[in-house]
């Protein structure tokens, strides 16, 4: 954990720079807030008009400040800010907590002032959490350096829980702490980052990885500014075993700058985030509740061993929906192998063993649900257990509540969704006191264990550090020929990938003369460095079967590029093997926050519509390749294909592989792109491809 939020959660001493007599002013707020929570720190006020407010000393300037104090807390406008972090940064104070608004947030000139602000505390060492930033609340440290209305509540019930919250929205952290205390719990530590004009999210992310009381981390998270900084802390939080948990806000389309590639725009800024935080084992929410929720059935569930699911219920119903759930989360529902059938057999009402577990009805019979579940939890065959309890007669709920309490702390992970309404309240009450993995709402349950079967899968892949990358280890030959299609091919054939055979023709007899050397059926289209999308301009013709079909397409190629693109440098045609089948995207692009990543989707021309698509940082190793493939929604139309011979998914893993590799060895080249790659019974074929520069970078060309 950084000095600075060390500082942060538990500072020896504060000082409220603002700090006044009206109890509405932040200043005054956090004073109270302290006090509530019982800080036991040195509290100091620092006012121009007063000496003294509710018994502590006020100084008129962080200068006349007795000591130097662990964090200075700026409860004045954004204009008093300066001078407040120069004094501060002069004291040698570590951190500094921002509450005021209008910088970044407000346009070019607010900009422009947090720059200042950072200049400022860089100048002297100072650390910054803000602008508008909500503050710090540390309930076991008996901290509050924030002014939310969440803390207007008894102090009893402001208690320390097991998730540790980050939140780029001060109002949305706000809720999760009172929806923690209606729920009878509370959070670790909250840290609201605000503008992050200096401390960030990953910085908290990093030092909640380091809090004992924090056993899962939620992120309120809005953009990832520091994309490798947010990779490490994550990387480092699963690694002492603590889950992350994120709602991302604003991961809509609209608005946002789409690059003109398949790959870039594939690659929208919401696609990559999803994409890297499902590549790192972060579990991703939809809603502040369903965070909370699954954050918090998350820190008190073991990983489980593997990915098999089991689940026990006695509502029809229930088991249809969470059949449903499953199969939308990804999640492993096996049936009960024999052996546990005969067991389970029994203690069903009606039907036979499945799973889910329907035992039907039990009010004759009520033990019969805590008896299917540990023959569950005690059987070879899951990696997990949810048992859910649909409504039954009150008279029921603490036996049923001892007996799942006692099941808890075994080999198996078990979770609970408590679905009893308002008769269960009790229940569910006890549940929690007894710090079990509860939960009242389905998709959280099957979330929560989609997310810890993730982090099971990556814990066991152990993936074997990815190679590093040396810098041009592959070269590339240069020249100051334009890039086209063919020269981009002919790069990924120099650097071994399976290119389909073909040339570029400048006259239709060379046309003909190209499709004889390099075999019927053929594809046409037309070699040009302006034109990345051919077939919009209509400069794509496909399984054409003899010359004179290749001489006319040469010709129509020709007129319906010069008519629907003018202007347009038209190199000649590109005459090659016509190679349909199943179609794949896989390209690399380099992030503005994340760096290099690696794509991969379902379709040709249609890959921008399907919108099947996986990401993850590049370079992967093979097993990250076979994984990142794995994400696929379509991955079953690479494994259970039809053709034959079927679709080689080792290959297709390795050569995604080899292009991540190839793309971060060469810092020059900004997007590579292999769409489509087919499958057409005899191995994997690059059909088309595309490259771009970050300088004039144009190797490749013949």
């Amino acid at each position: 954990m950084t000095d600075a939020f060390r500082a942060l959660l538990s500072p020896d001493s504060v000082a409220i720079v603002g700090l006044s007599a009206d109890a509405d002013k932040h200043g005054a707020r956090v004073l109270r807030n302290l006090r509530l929570l019982g800080y036991g720190g040195k509290v100091w006020g620092v006012n121009r008009n007063a000496t003294s407010v509710d018994g502590v000393t006020v100084v008129p300037s962080v200068a006349a400040l007795p000591e130097t104090p662990d964090v200075v807390v700026c409860a004045v406008p954004a204009a008093g800010l300066p001078e407040v972090l120069e004094r501060a940064g002069e004291r040698g104070t570590t951190a500094a907590v921002v509450f005021s608004g209008g910088f970044a947030e407000a346009g070019e000139s607010g900009r422009r002032a947090q720059d200042e602000l950072v200049r400022i505390a860089r100048a002297s060492g100072l650390r910054i959490l803000g602008p508008n930033s909500g503050g710090v609340i540390h309930p076991s440290g008996r901290l509050a350096l924030s002014f939310l209305t969440c803390l207007d509540r008894p102090p009893d019930t402001i208690r320390t829980g097991p998730v540790g919250l980050v939140t780029q929205s001060g109002g949305t952290g706000s809720y999760l702490v009172n929806l923690a205390a209606a729920q009878g719990g509370g959070l670790a530590a909250s840290i609201s980052t605000g503008n992050e004009a200096d401390l960030g999210l990953a910085g908290a992310v990093a030092a909640l990885a380091e809090q004992d009381s924090a056993r899962a981390i939620a992120v309120v998270l809005e953009a990832v500014r520091d994309g490798p900084a947010f990779l490490a802390a994550v990387r480092r939080a699963h690694a002492v075993g603590k889950p992350v948990v994120a709602l991302l806000l604003g991961t809509s389309d609209h608005g946002q700058r789409l690059m003109r590639s398949h790959t870039g725009a594939l690659a929208a800024p919401s696609r990559v985030l999803e994409g890297i935080c499902d590549s790192q084992g972060i579990t991703v929410t939809r809603t502040p509740a369903e965070l909370l929720d699954v954050a918090t059935l998350m820190a008190r569930a073991p990983v489980p061993r593997g990915r098999r699911i089991g689940v026990v219920t006695h509502s029809g119903g229930t088991a249809i929906l969470l059949s449903d759930l499953a199969a939308d989360e990804g999640v492993c529902l096996p049936a009960p192998p024999p052996d546990l059938a005969r067991r389970v057999t029994p203690l069903l009402e009606h039907g036979s063993p499945t799973n889910p577990l329907d035992l039907g009805a039990i009010i004759g019979g009520p033990h019969r649900f805590a008896d299917a579940v540990r023959q569950f939890t005690t059987s070879d065959a899951y990696d997990a257990v949810l048992a859910v309890t649909s409504p039954h007669p009150p008279a029921h709920t603490a036996t049923r509540v001892d007996d799942l309490v006692a099941l808890h702390g075994g080999g198996t992970p078990l979770l609970q969704l408590w679905l009893a309404g308002d008769l269960g309240e009790e229940g569910l009450s006890r549940l929690r006191d007894h710090a079990v993995p509860v939960t009242e709402e389905p998709r959280a349950a099957m979330r929560a264990l989609a997310g810890l079967v993730r982090l099971a899968e990556l814990r066991a892949a152990a993936e074997s550090a990815v190679p590093e990358v040396t810098e041009n280890a592959w070269p590339v030959a240069s020249d100051t020929s334009p890039r086209t299609e063919h020269g981009v091919k002919n790069l990924l054939r120099q650097w071994g990938f399976p290119v389909v055979d073909g040339a570029v023709a400048t006259t239709s007899a060379e046309a003909r003369a190209v499709a004889r050397s390099v075999g019927f059926p053929v594809a046409l289209k037309v070699s040009s460095p302006d034109v990345q999308h051919k077939s919009d301009v209509g400069g794509v013709r496909t399984d054409l079967h003899d010359e004179d079909d290749v001489e006319a397409a040469f010709d129509d190629v020709c007129r319906a590029v010069a008519q629907n693109a003018p202007g347009t440098r038209v190199d000649g045609a590109l005459v090659e093997q016509y190679r349909p089948g199943l179609e794949i995207i896989v390209g690399c692009v380099r992030d503005d926050v994340f760096g290099p990543i690696v794509l991969v989707g379902i379709g040709g021309l249609d890959a921008e519509l399907l919108r099947d698509v996986a990401v993850a940082p590049a370079p992967l190793s093979p097993a990250g390749a076979h994984r990142l493939l794995s994400r696929l929604r379509g991955a079953d139309v690479i494994r259970r294909s039809r053709r034959r011979p079927p679709p080689d998914a080792q290959a297709l893993a390795g050569i995604v592989h080899q292009l991540s590799q190839r793309f971060c060895a060469h810092s020059e080249i900004s997007e590579l792109e292999m769409n489509p790659l087919t499958w057409s019974g005899d191995g994997w074929h690059v059909v088309d491809a595309l490259m771009r520069s970050t300088e004039s970078f144009t190797g490749g060309e013949e």
